[in-house]
């Protein structure tokens, strides 16, 4: 299924709501405040210096790349501004559509469309995935076991800025891996295929030891067939396997009526369940 379009920013009180898209008028950007190269902000060391910052955030595709430079100019321009990372270029966003209560965003404050972008394999973005992994311990600040990554092929976004979605795995999901862990390798031209729920679209899966350099999971689904002439209906997906320290990387594409969205993995309430305290 394709993902729900992502939400609109309102003026004073801000707050982005289910209408990201709706076009209602903001008021101006927040003017830059200052960061020394390297350093890490977060919500509250910048409130301080522009508590009355809002930002204008314009309806359509370009809605998060908007957003991305807002936070990074200050975090206090949205209340969903959660960090800005100067030194590996990019925020975290709280994702605040009603339906997703525990889901966060991981955005470059460059220009990168997506998945499809070759930036991706140059650095910062190579190392992505880390980052959103590492972020994860914060927002949603759920055990690792219950941790995923995830995001969509050209086909199933909403938005043309790259984000990863940071939340929980679903249970039934994490079942099924945990199940088939003893069939899962480390070669990524050889990955085995599994129908996953909620859907029953197809995977193939992979482990690695880390996420970064040849790790990265924009370099290990390389080795998968078909895939590099073809990122822009590649859909990812990241989940901690049974071992610390270890990783299921998931590739799906867009084909047919799968729209490639392996944000459909994704528990987005991180609803404590049966499976999930396990």
């Amino acid at each position: 299924m394709k993902n729900a379009p992502l939400l609109s920013a309102v003026v004073i009180p801000v707050f982005i709501s289910v209408a990201w898209l709706s076009g209602r008028p903001g008021v101006s950007l927040p003017a830059p405040v200052g960061l020394q190269q390297g350093a890490q902000s977060t919500v509250a060391e910048q409130s301080s210096h522009a508590k009355a910052a809002v930002c204008t955030i314009s309806r359509g595709p370009n809605a998060l790349w908007q957003l991305a430079q807002c936070c990074s100019r200050s975090l206090a321009g949205n209340s969903d501004c959660r960090e800005y990372d100067a030194k590996d270029e990019y925020i975290i966003l709280k994702d605040n559509a009603p339906t997703k209560p525990e889901a966060y965003l991981i955005i470059p404050t460059k220009r990168v469309s997506g998945i499809e972008d070759p930036q991706i394999f140059r650095q910062p973005f190579l190392d992505f995935w880390q980052d959103a992994w590492q972020v994860s311990h914060k927002y949603p600040g759920q055990p690792a076991s219950r941790t995923a990554l995830a995001i969509n092929s050209v086909h199933g976004r909403t938005q043309n800025q790259l984000h990863i979605h940071i939340s929980c795995i679903k249970p039934e999901v994490s079942k099924t891996l945990a199940s088939r862990d003893h069939e899962i390798g480390m070669d990524g031209a050889q990955p085995i295929t599994l129908e996953l729920p909620p859907h029953g679209n197809p995977y193939r899966v992979v482990k690695v030891t880390g996420l970064t350099g040849k790790n990265s999971p924009w370099e290990v689904i390389q080795s998968m067939p078909g895939v590099k002439r073809h990122m822009a209906e590649q859909s990812i997906a990241v989940v901690r396997s049974l071992k610390a320290g270890e990783y299921y990387v998931l590739d799906t594409y867009s084909h047919g009526t799968d729209w490639g969205a392996a944000e459909e993995l994704l528990d987005e309430t991180c609803k404590p369940t049966e499976l999930a305290q396990r």
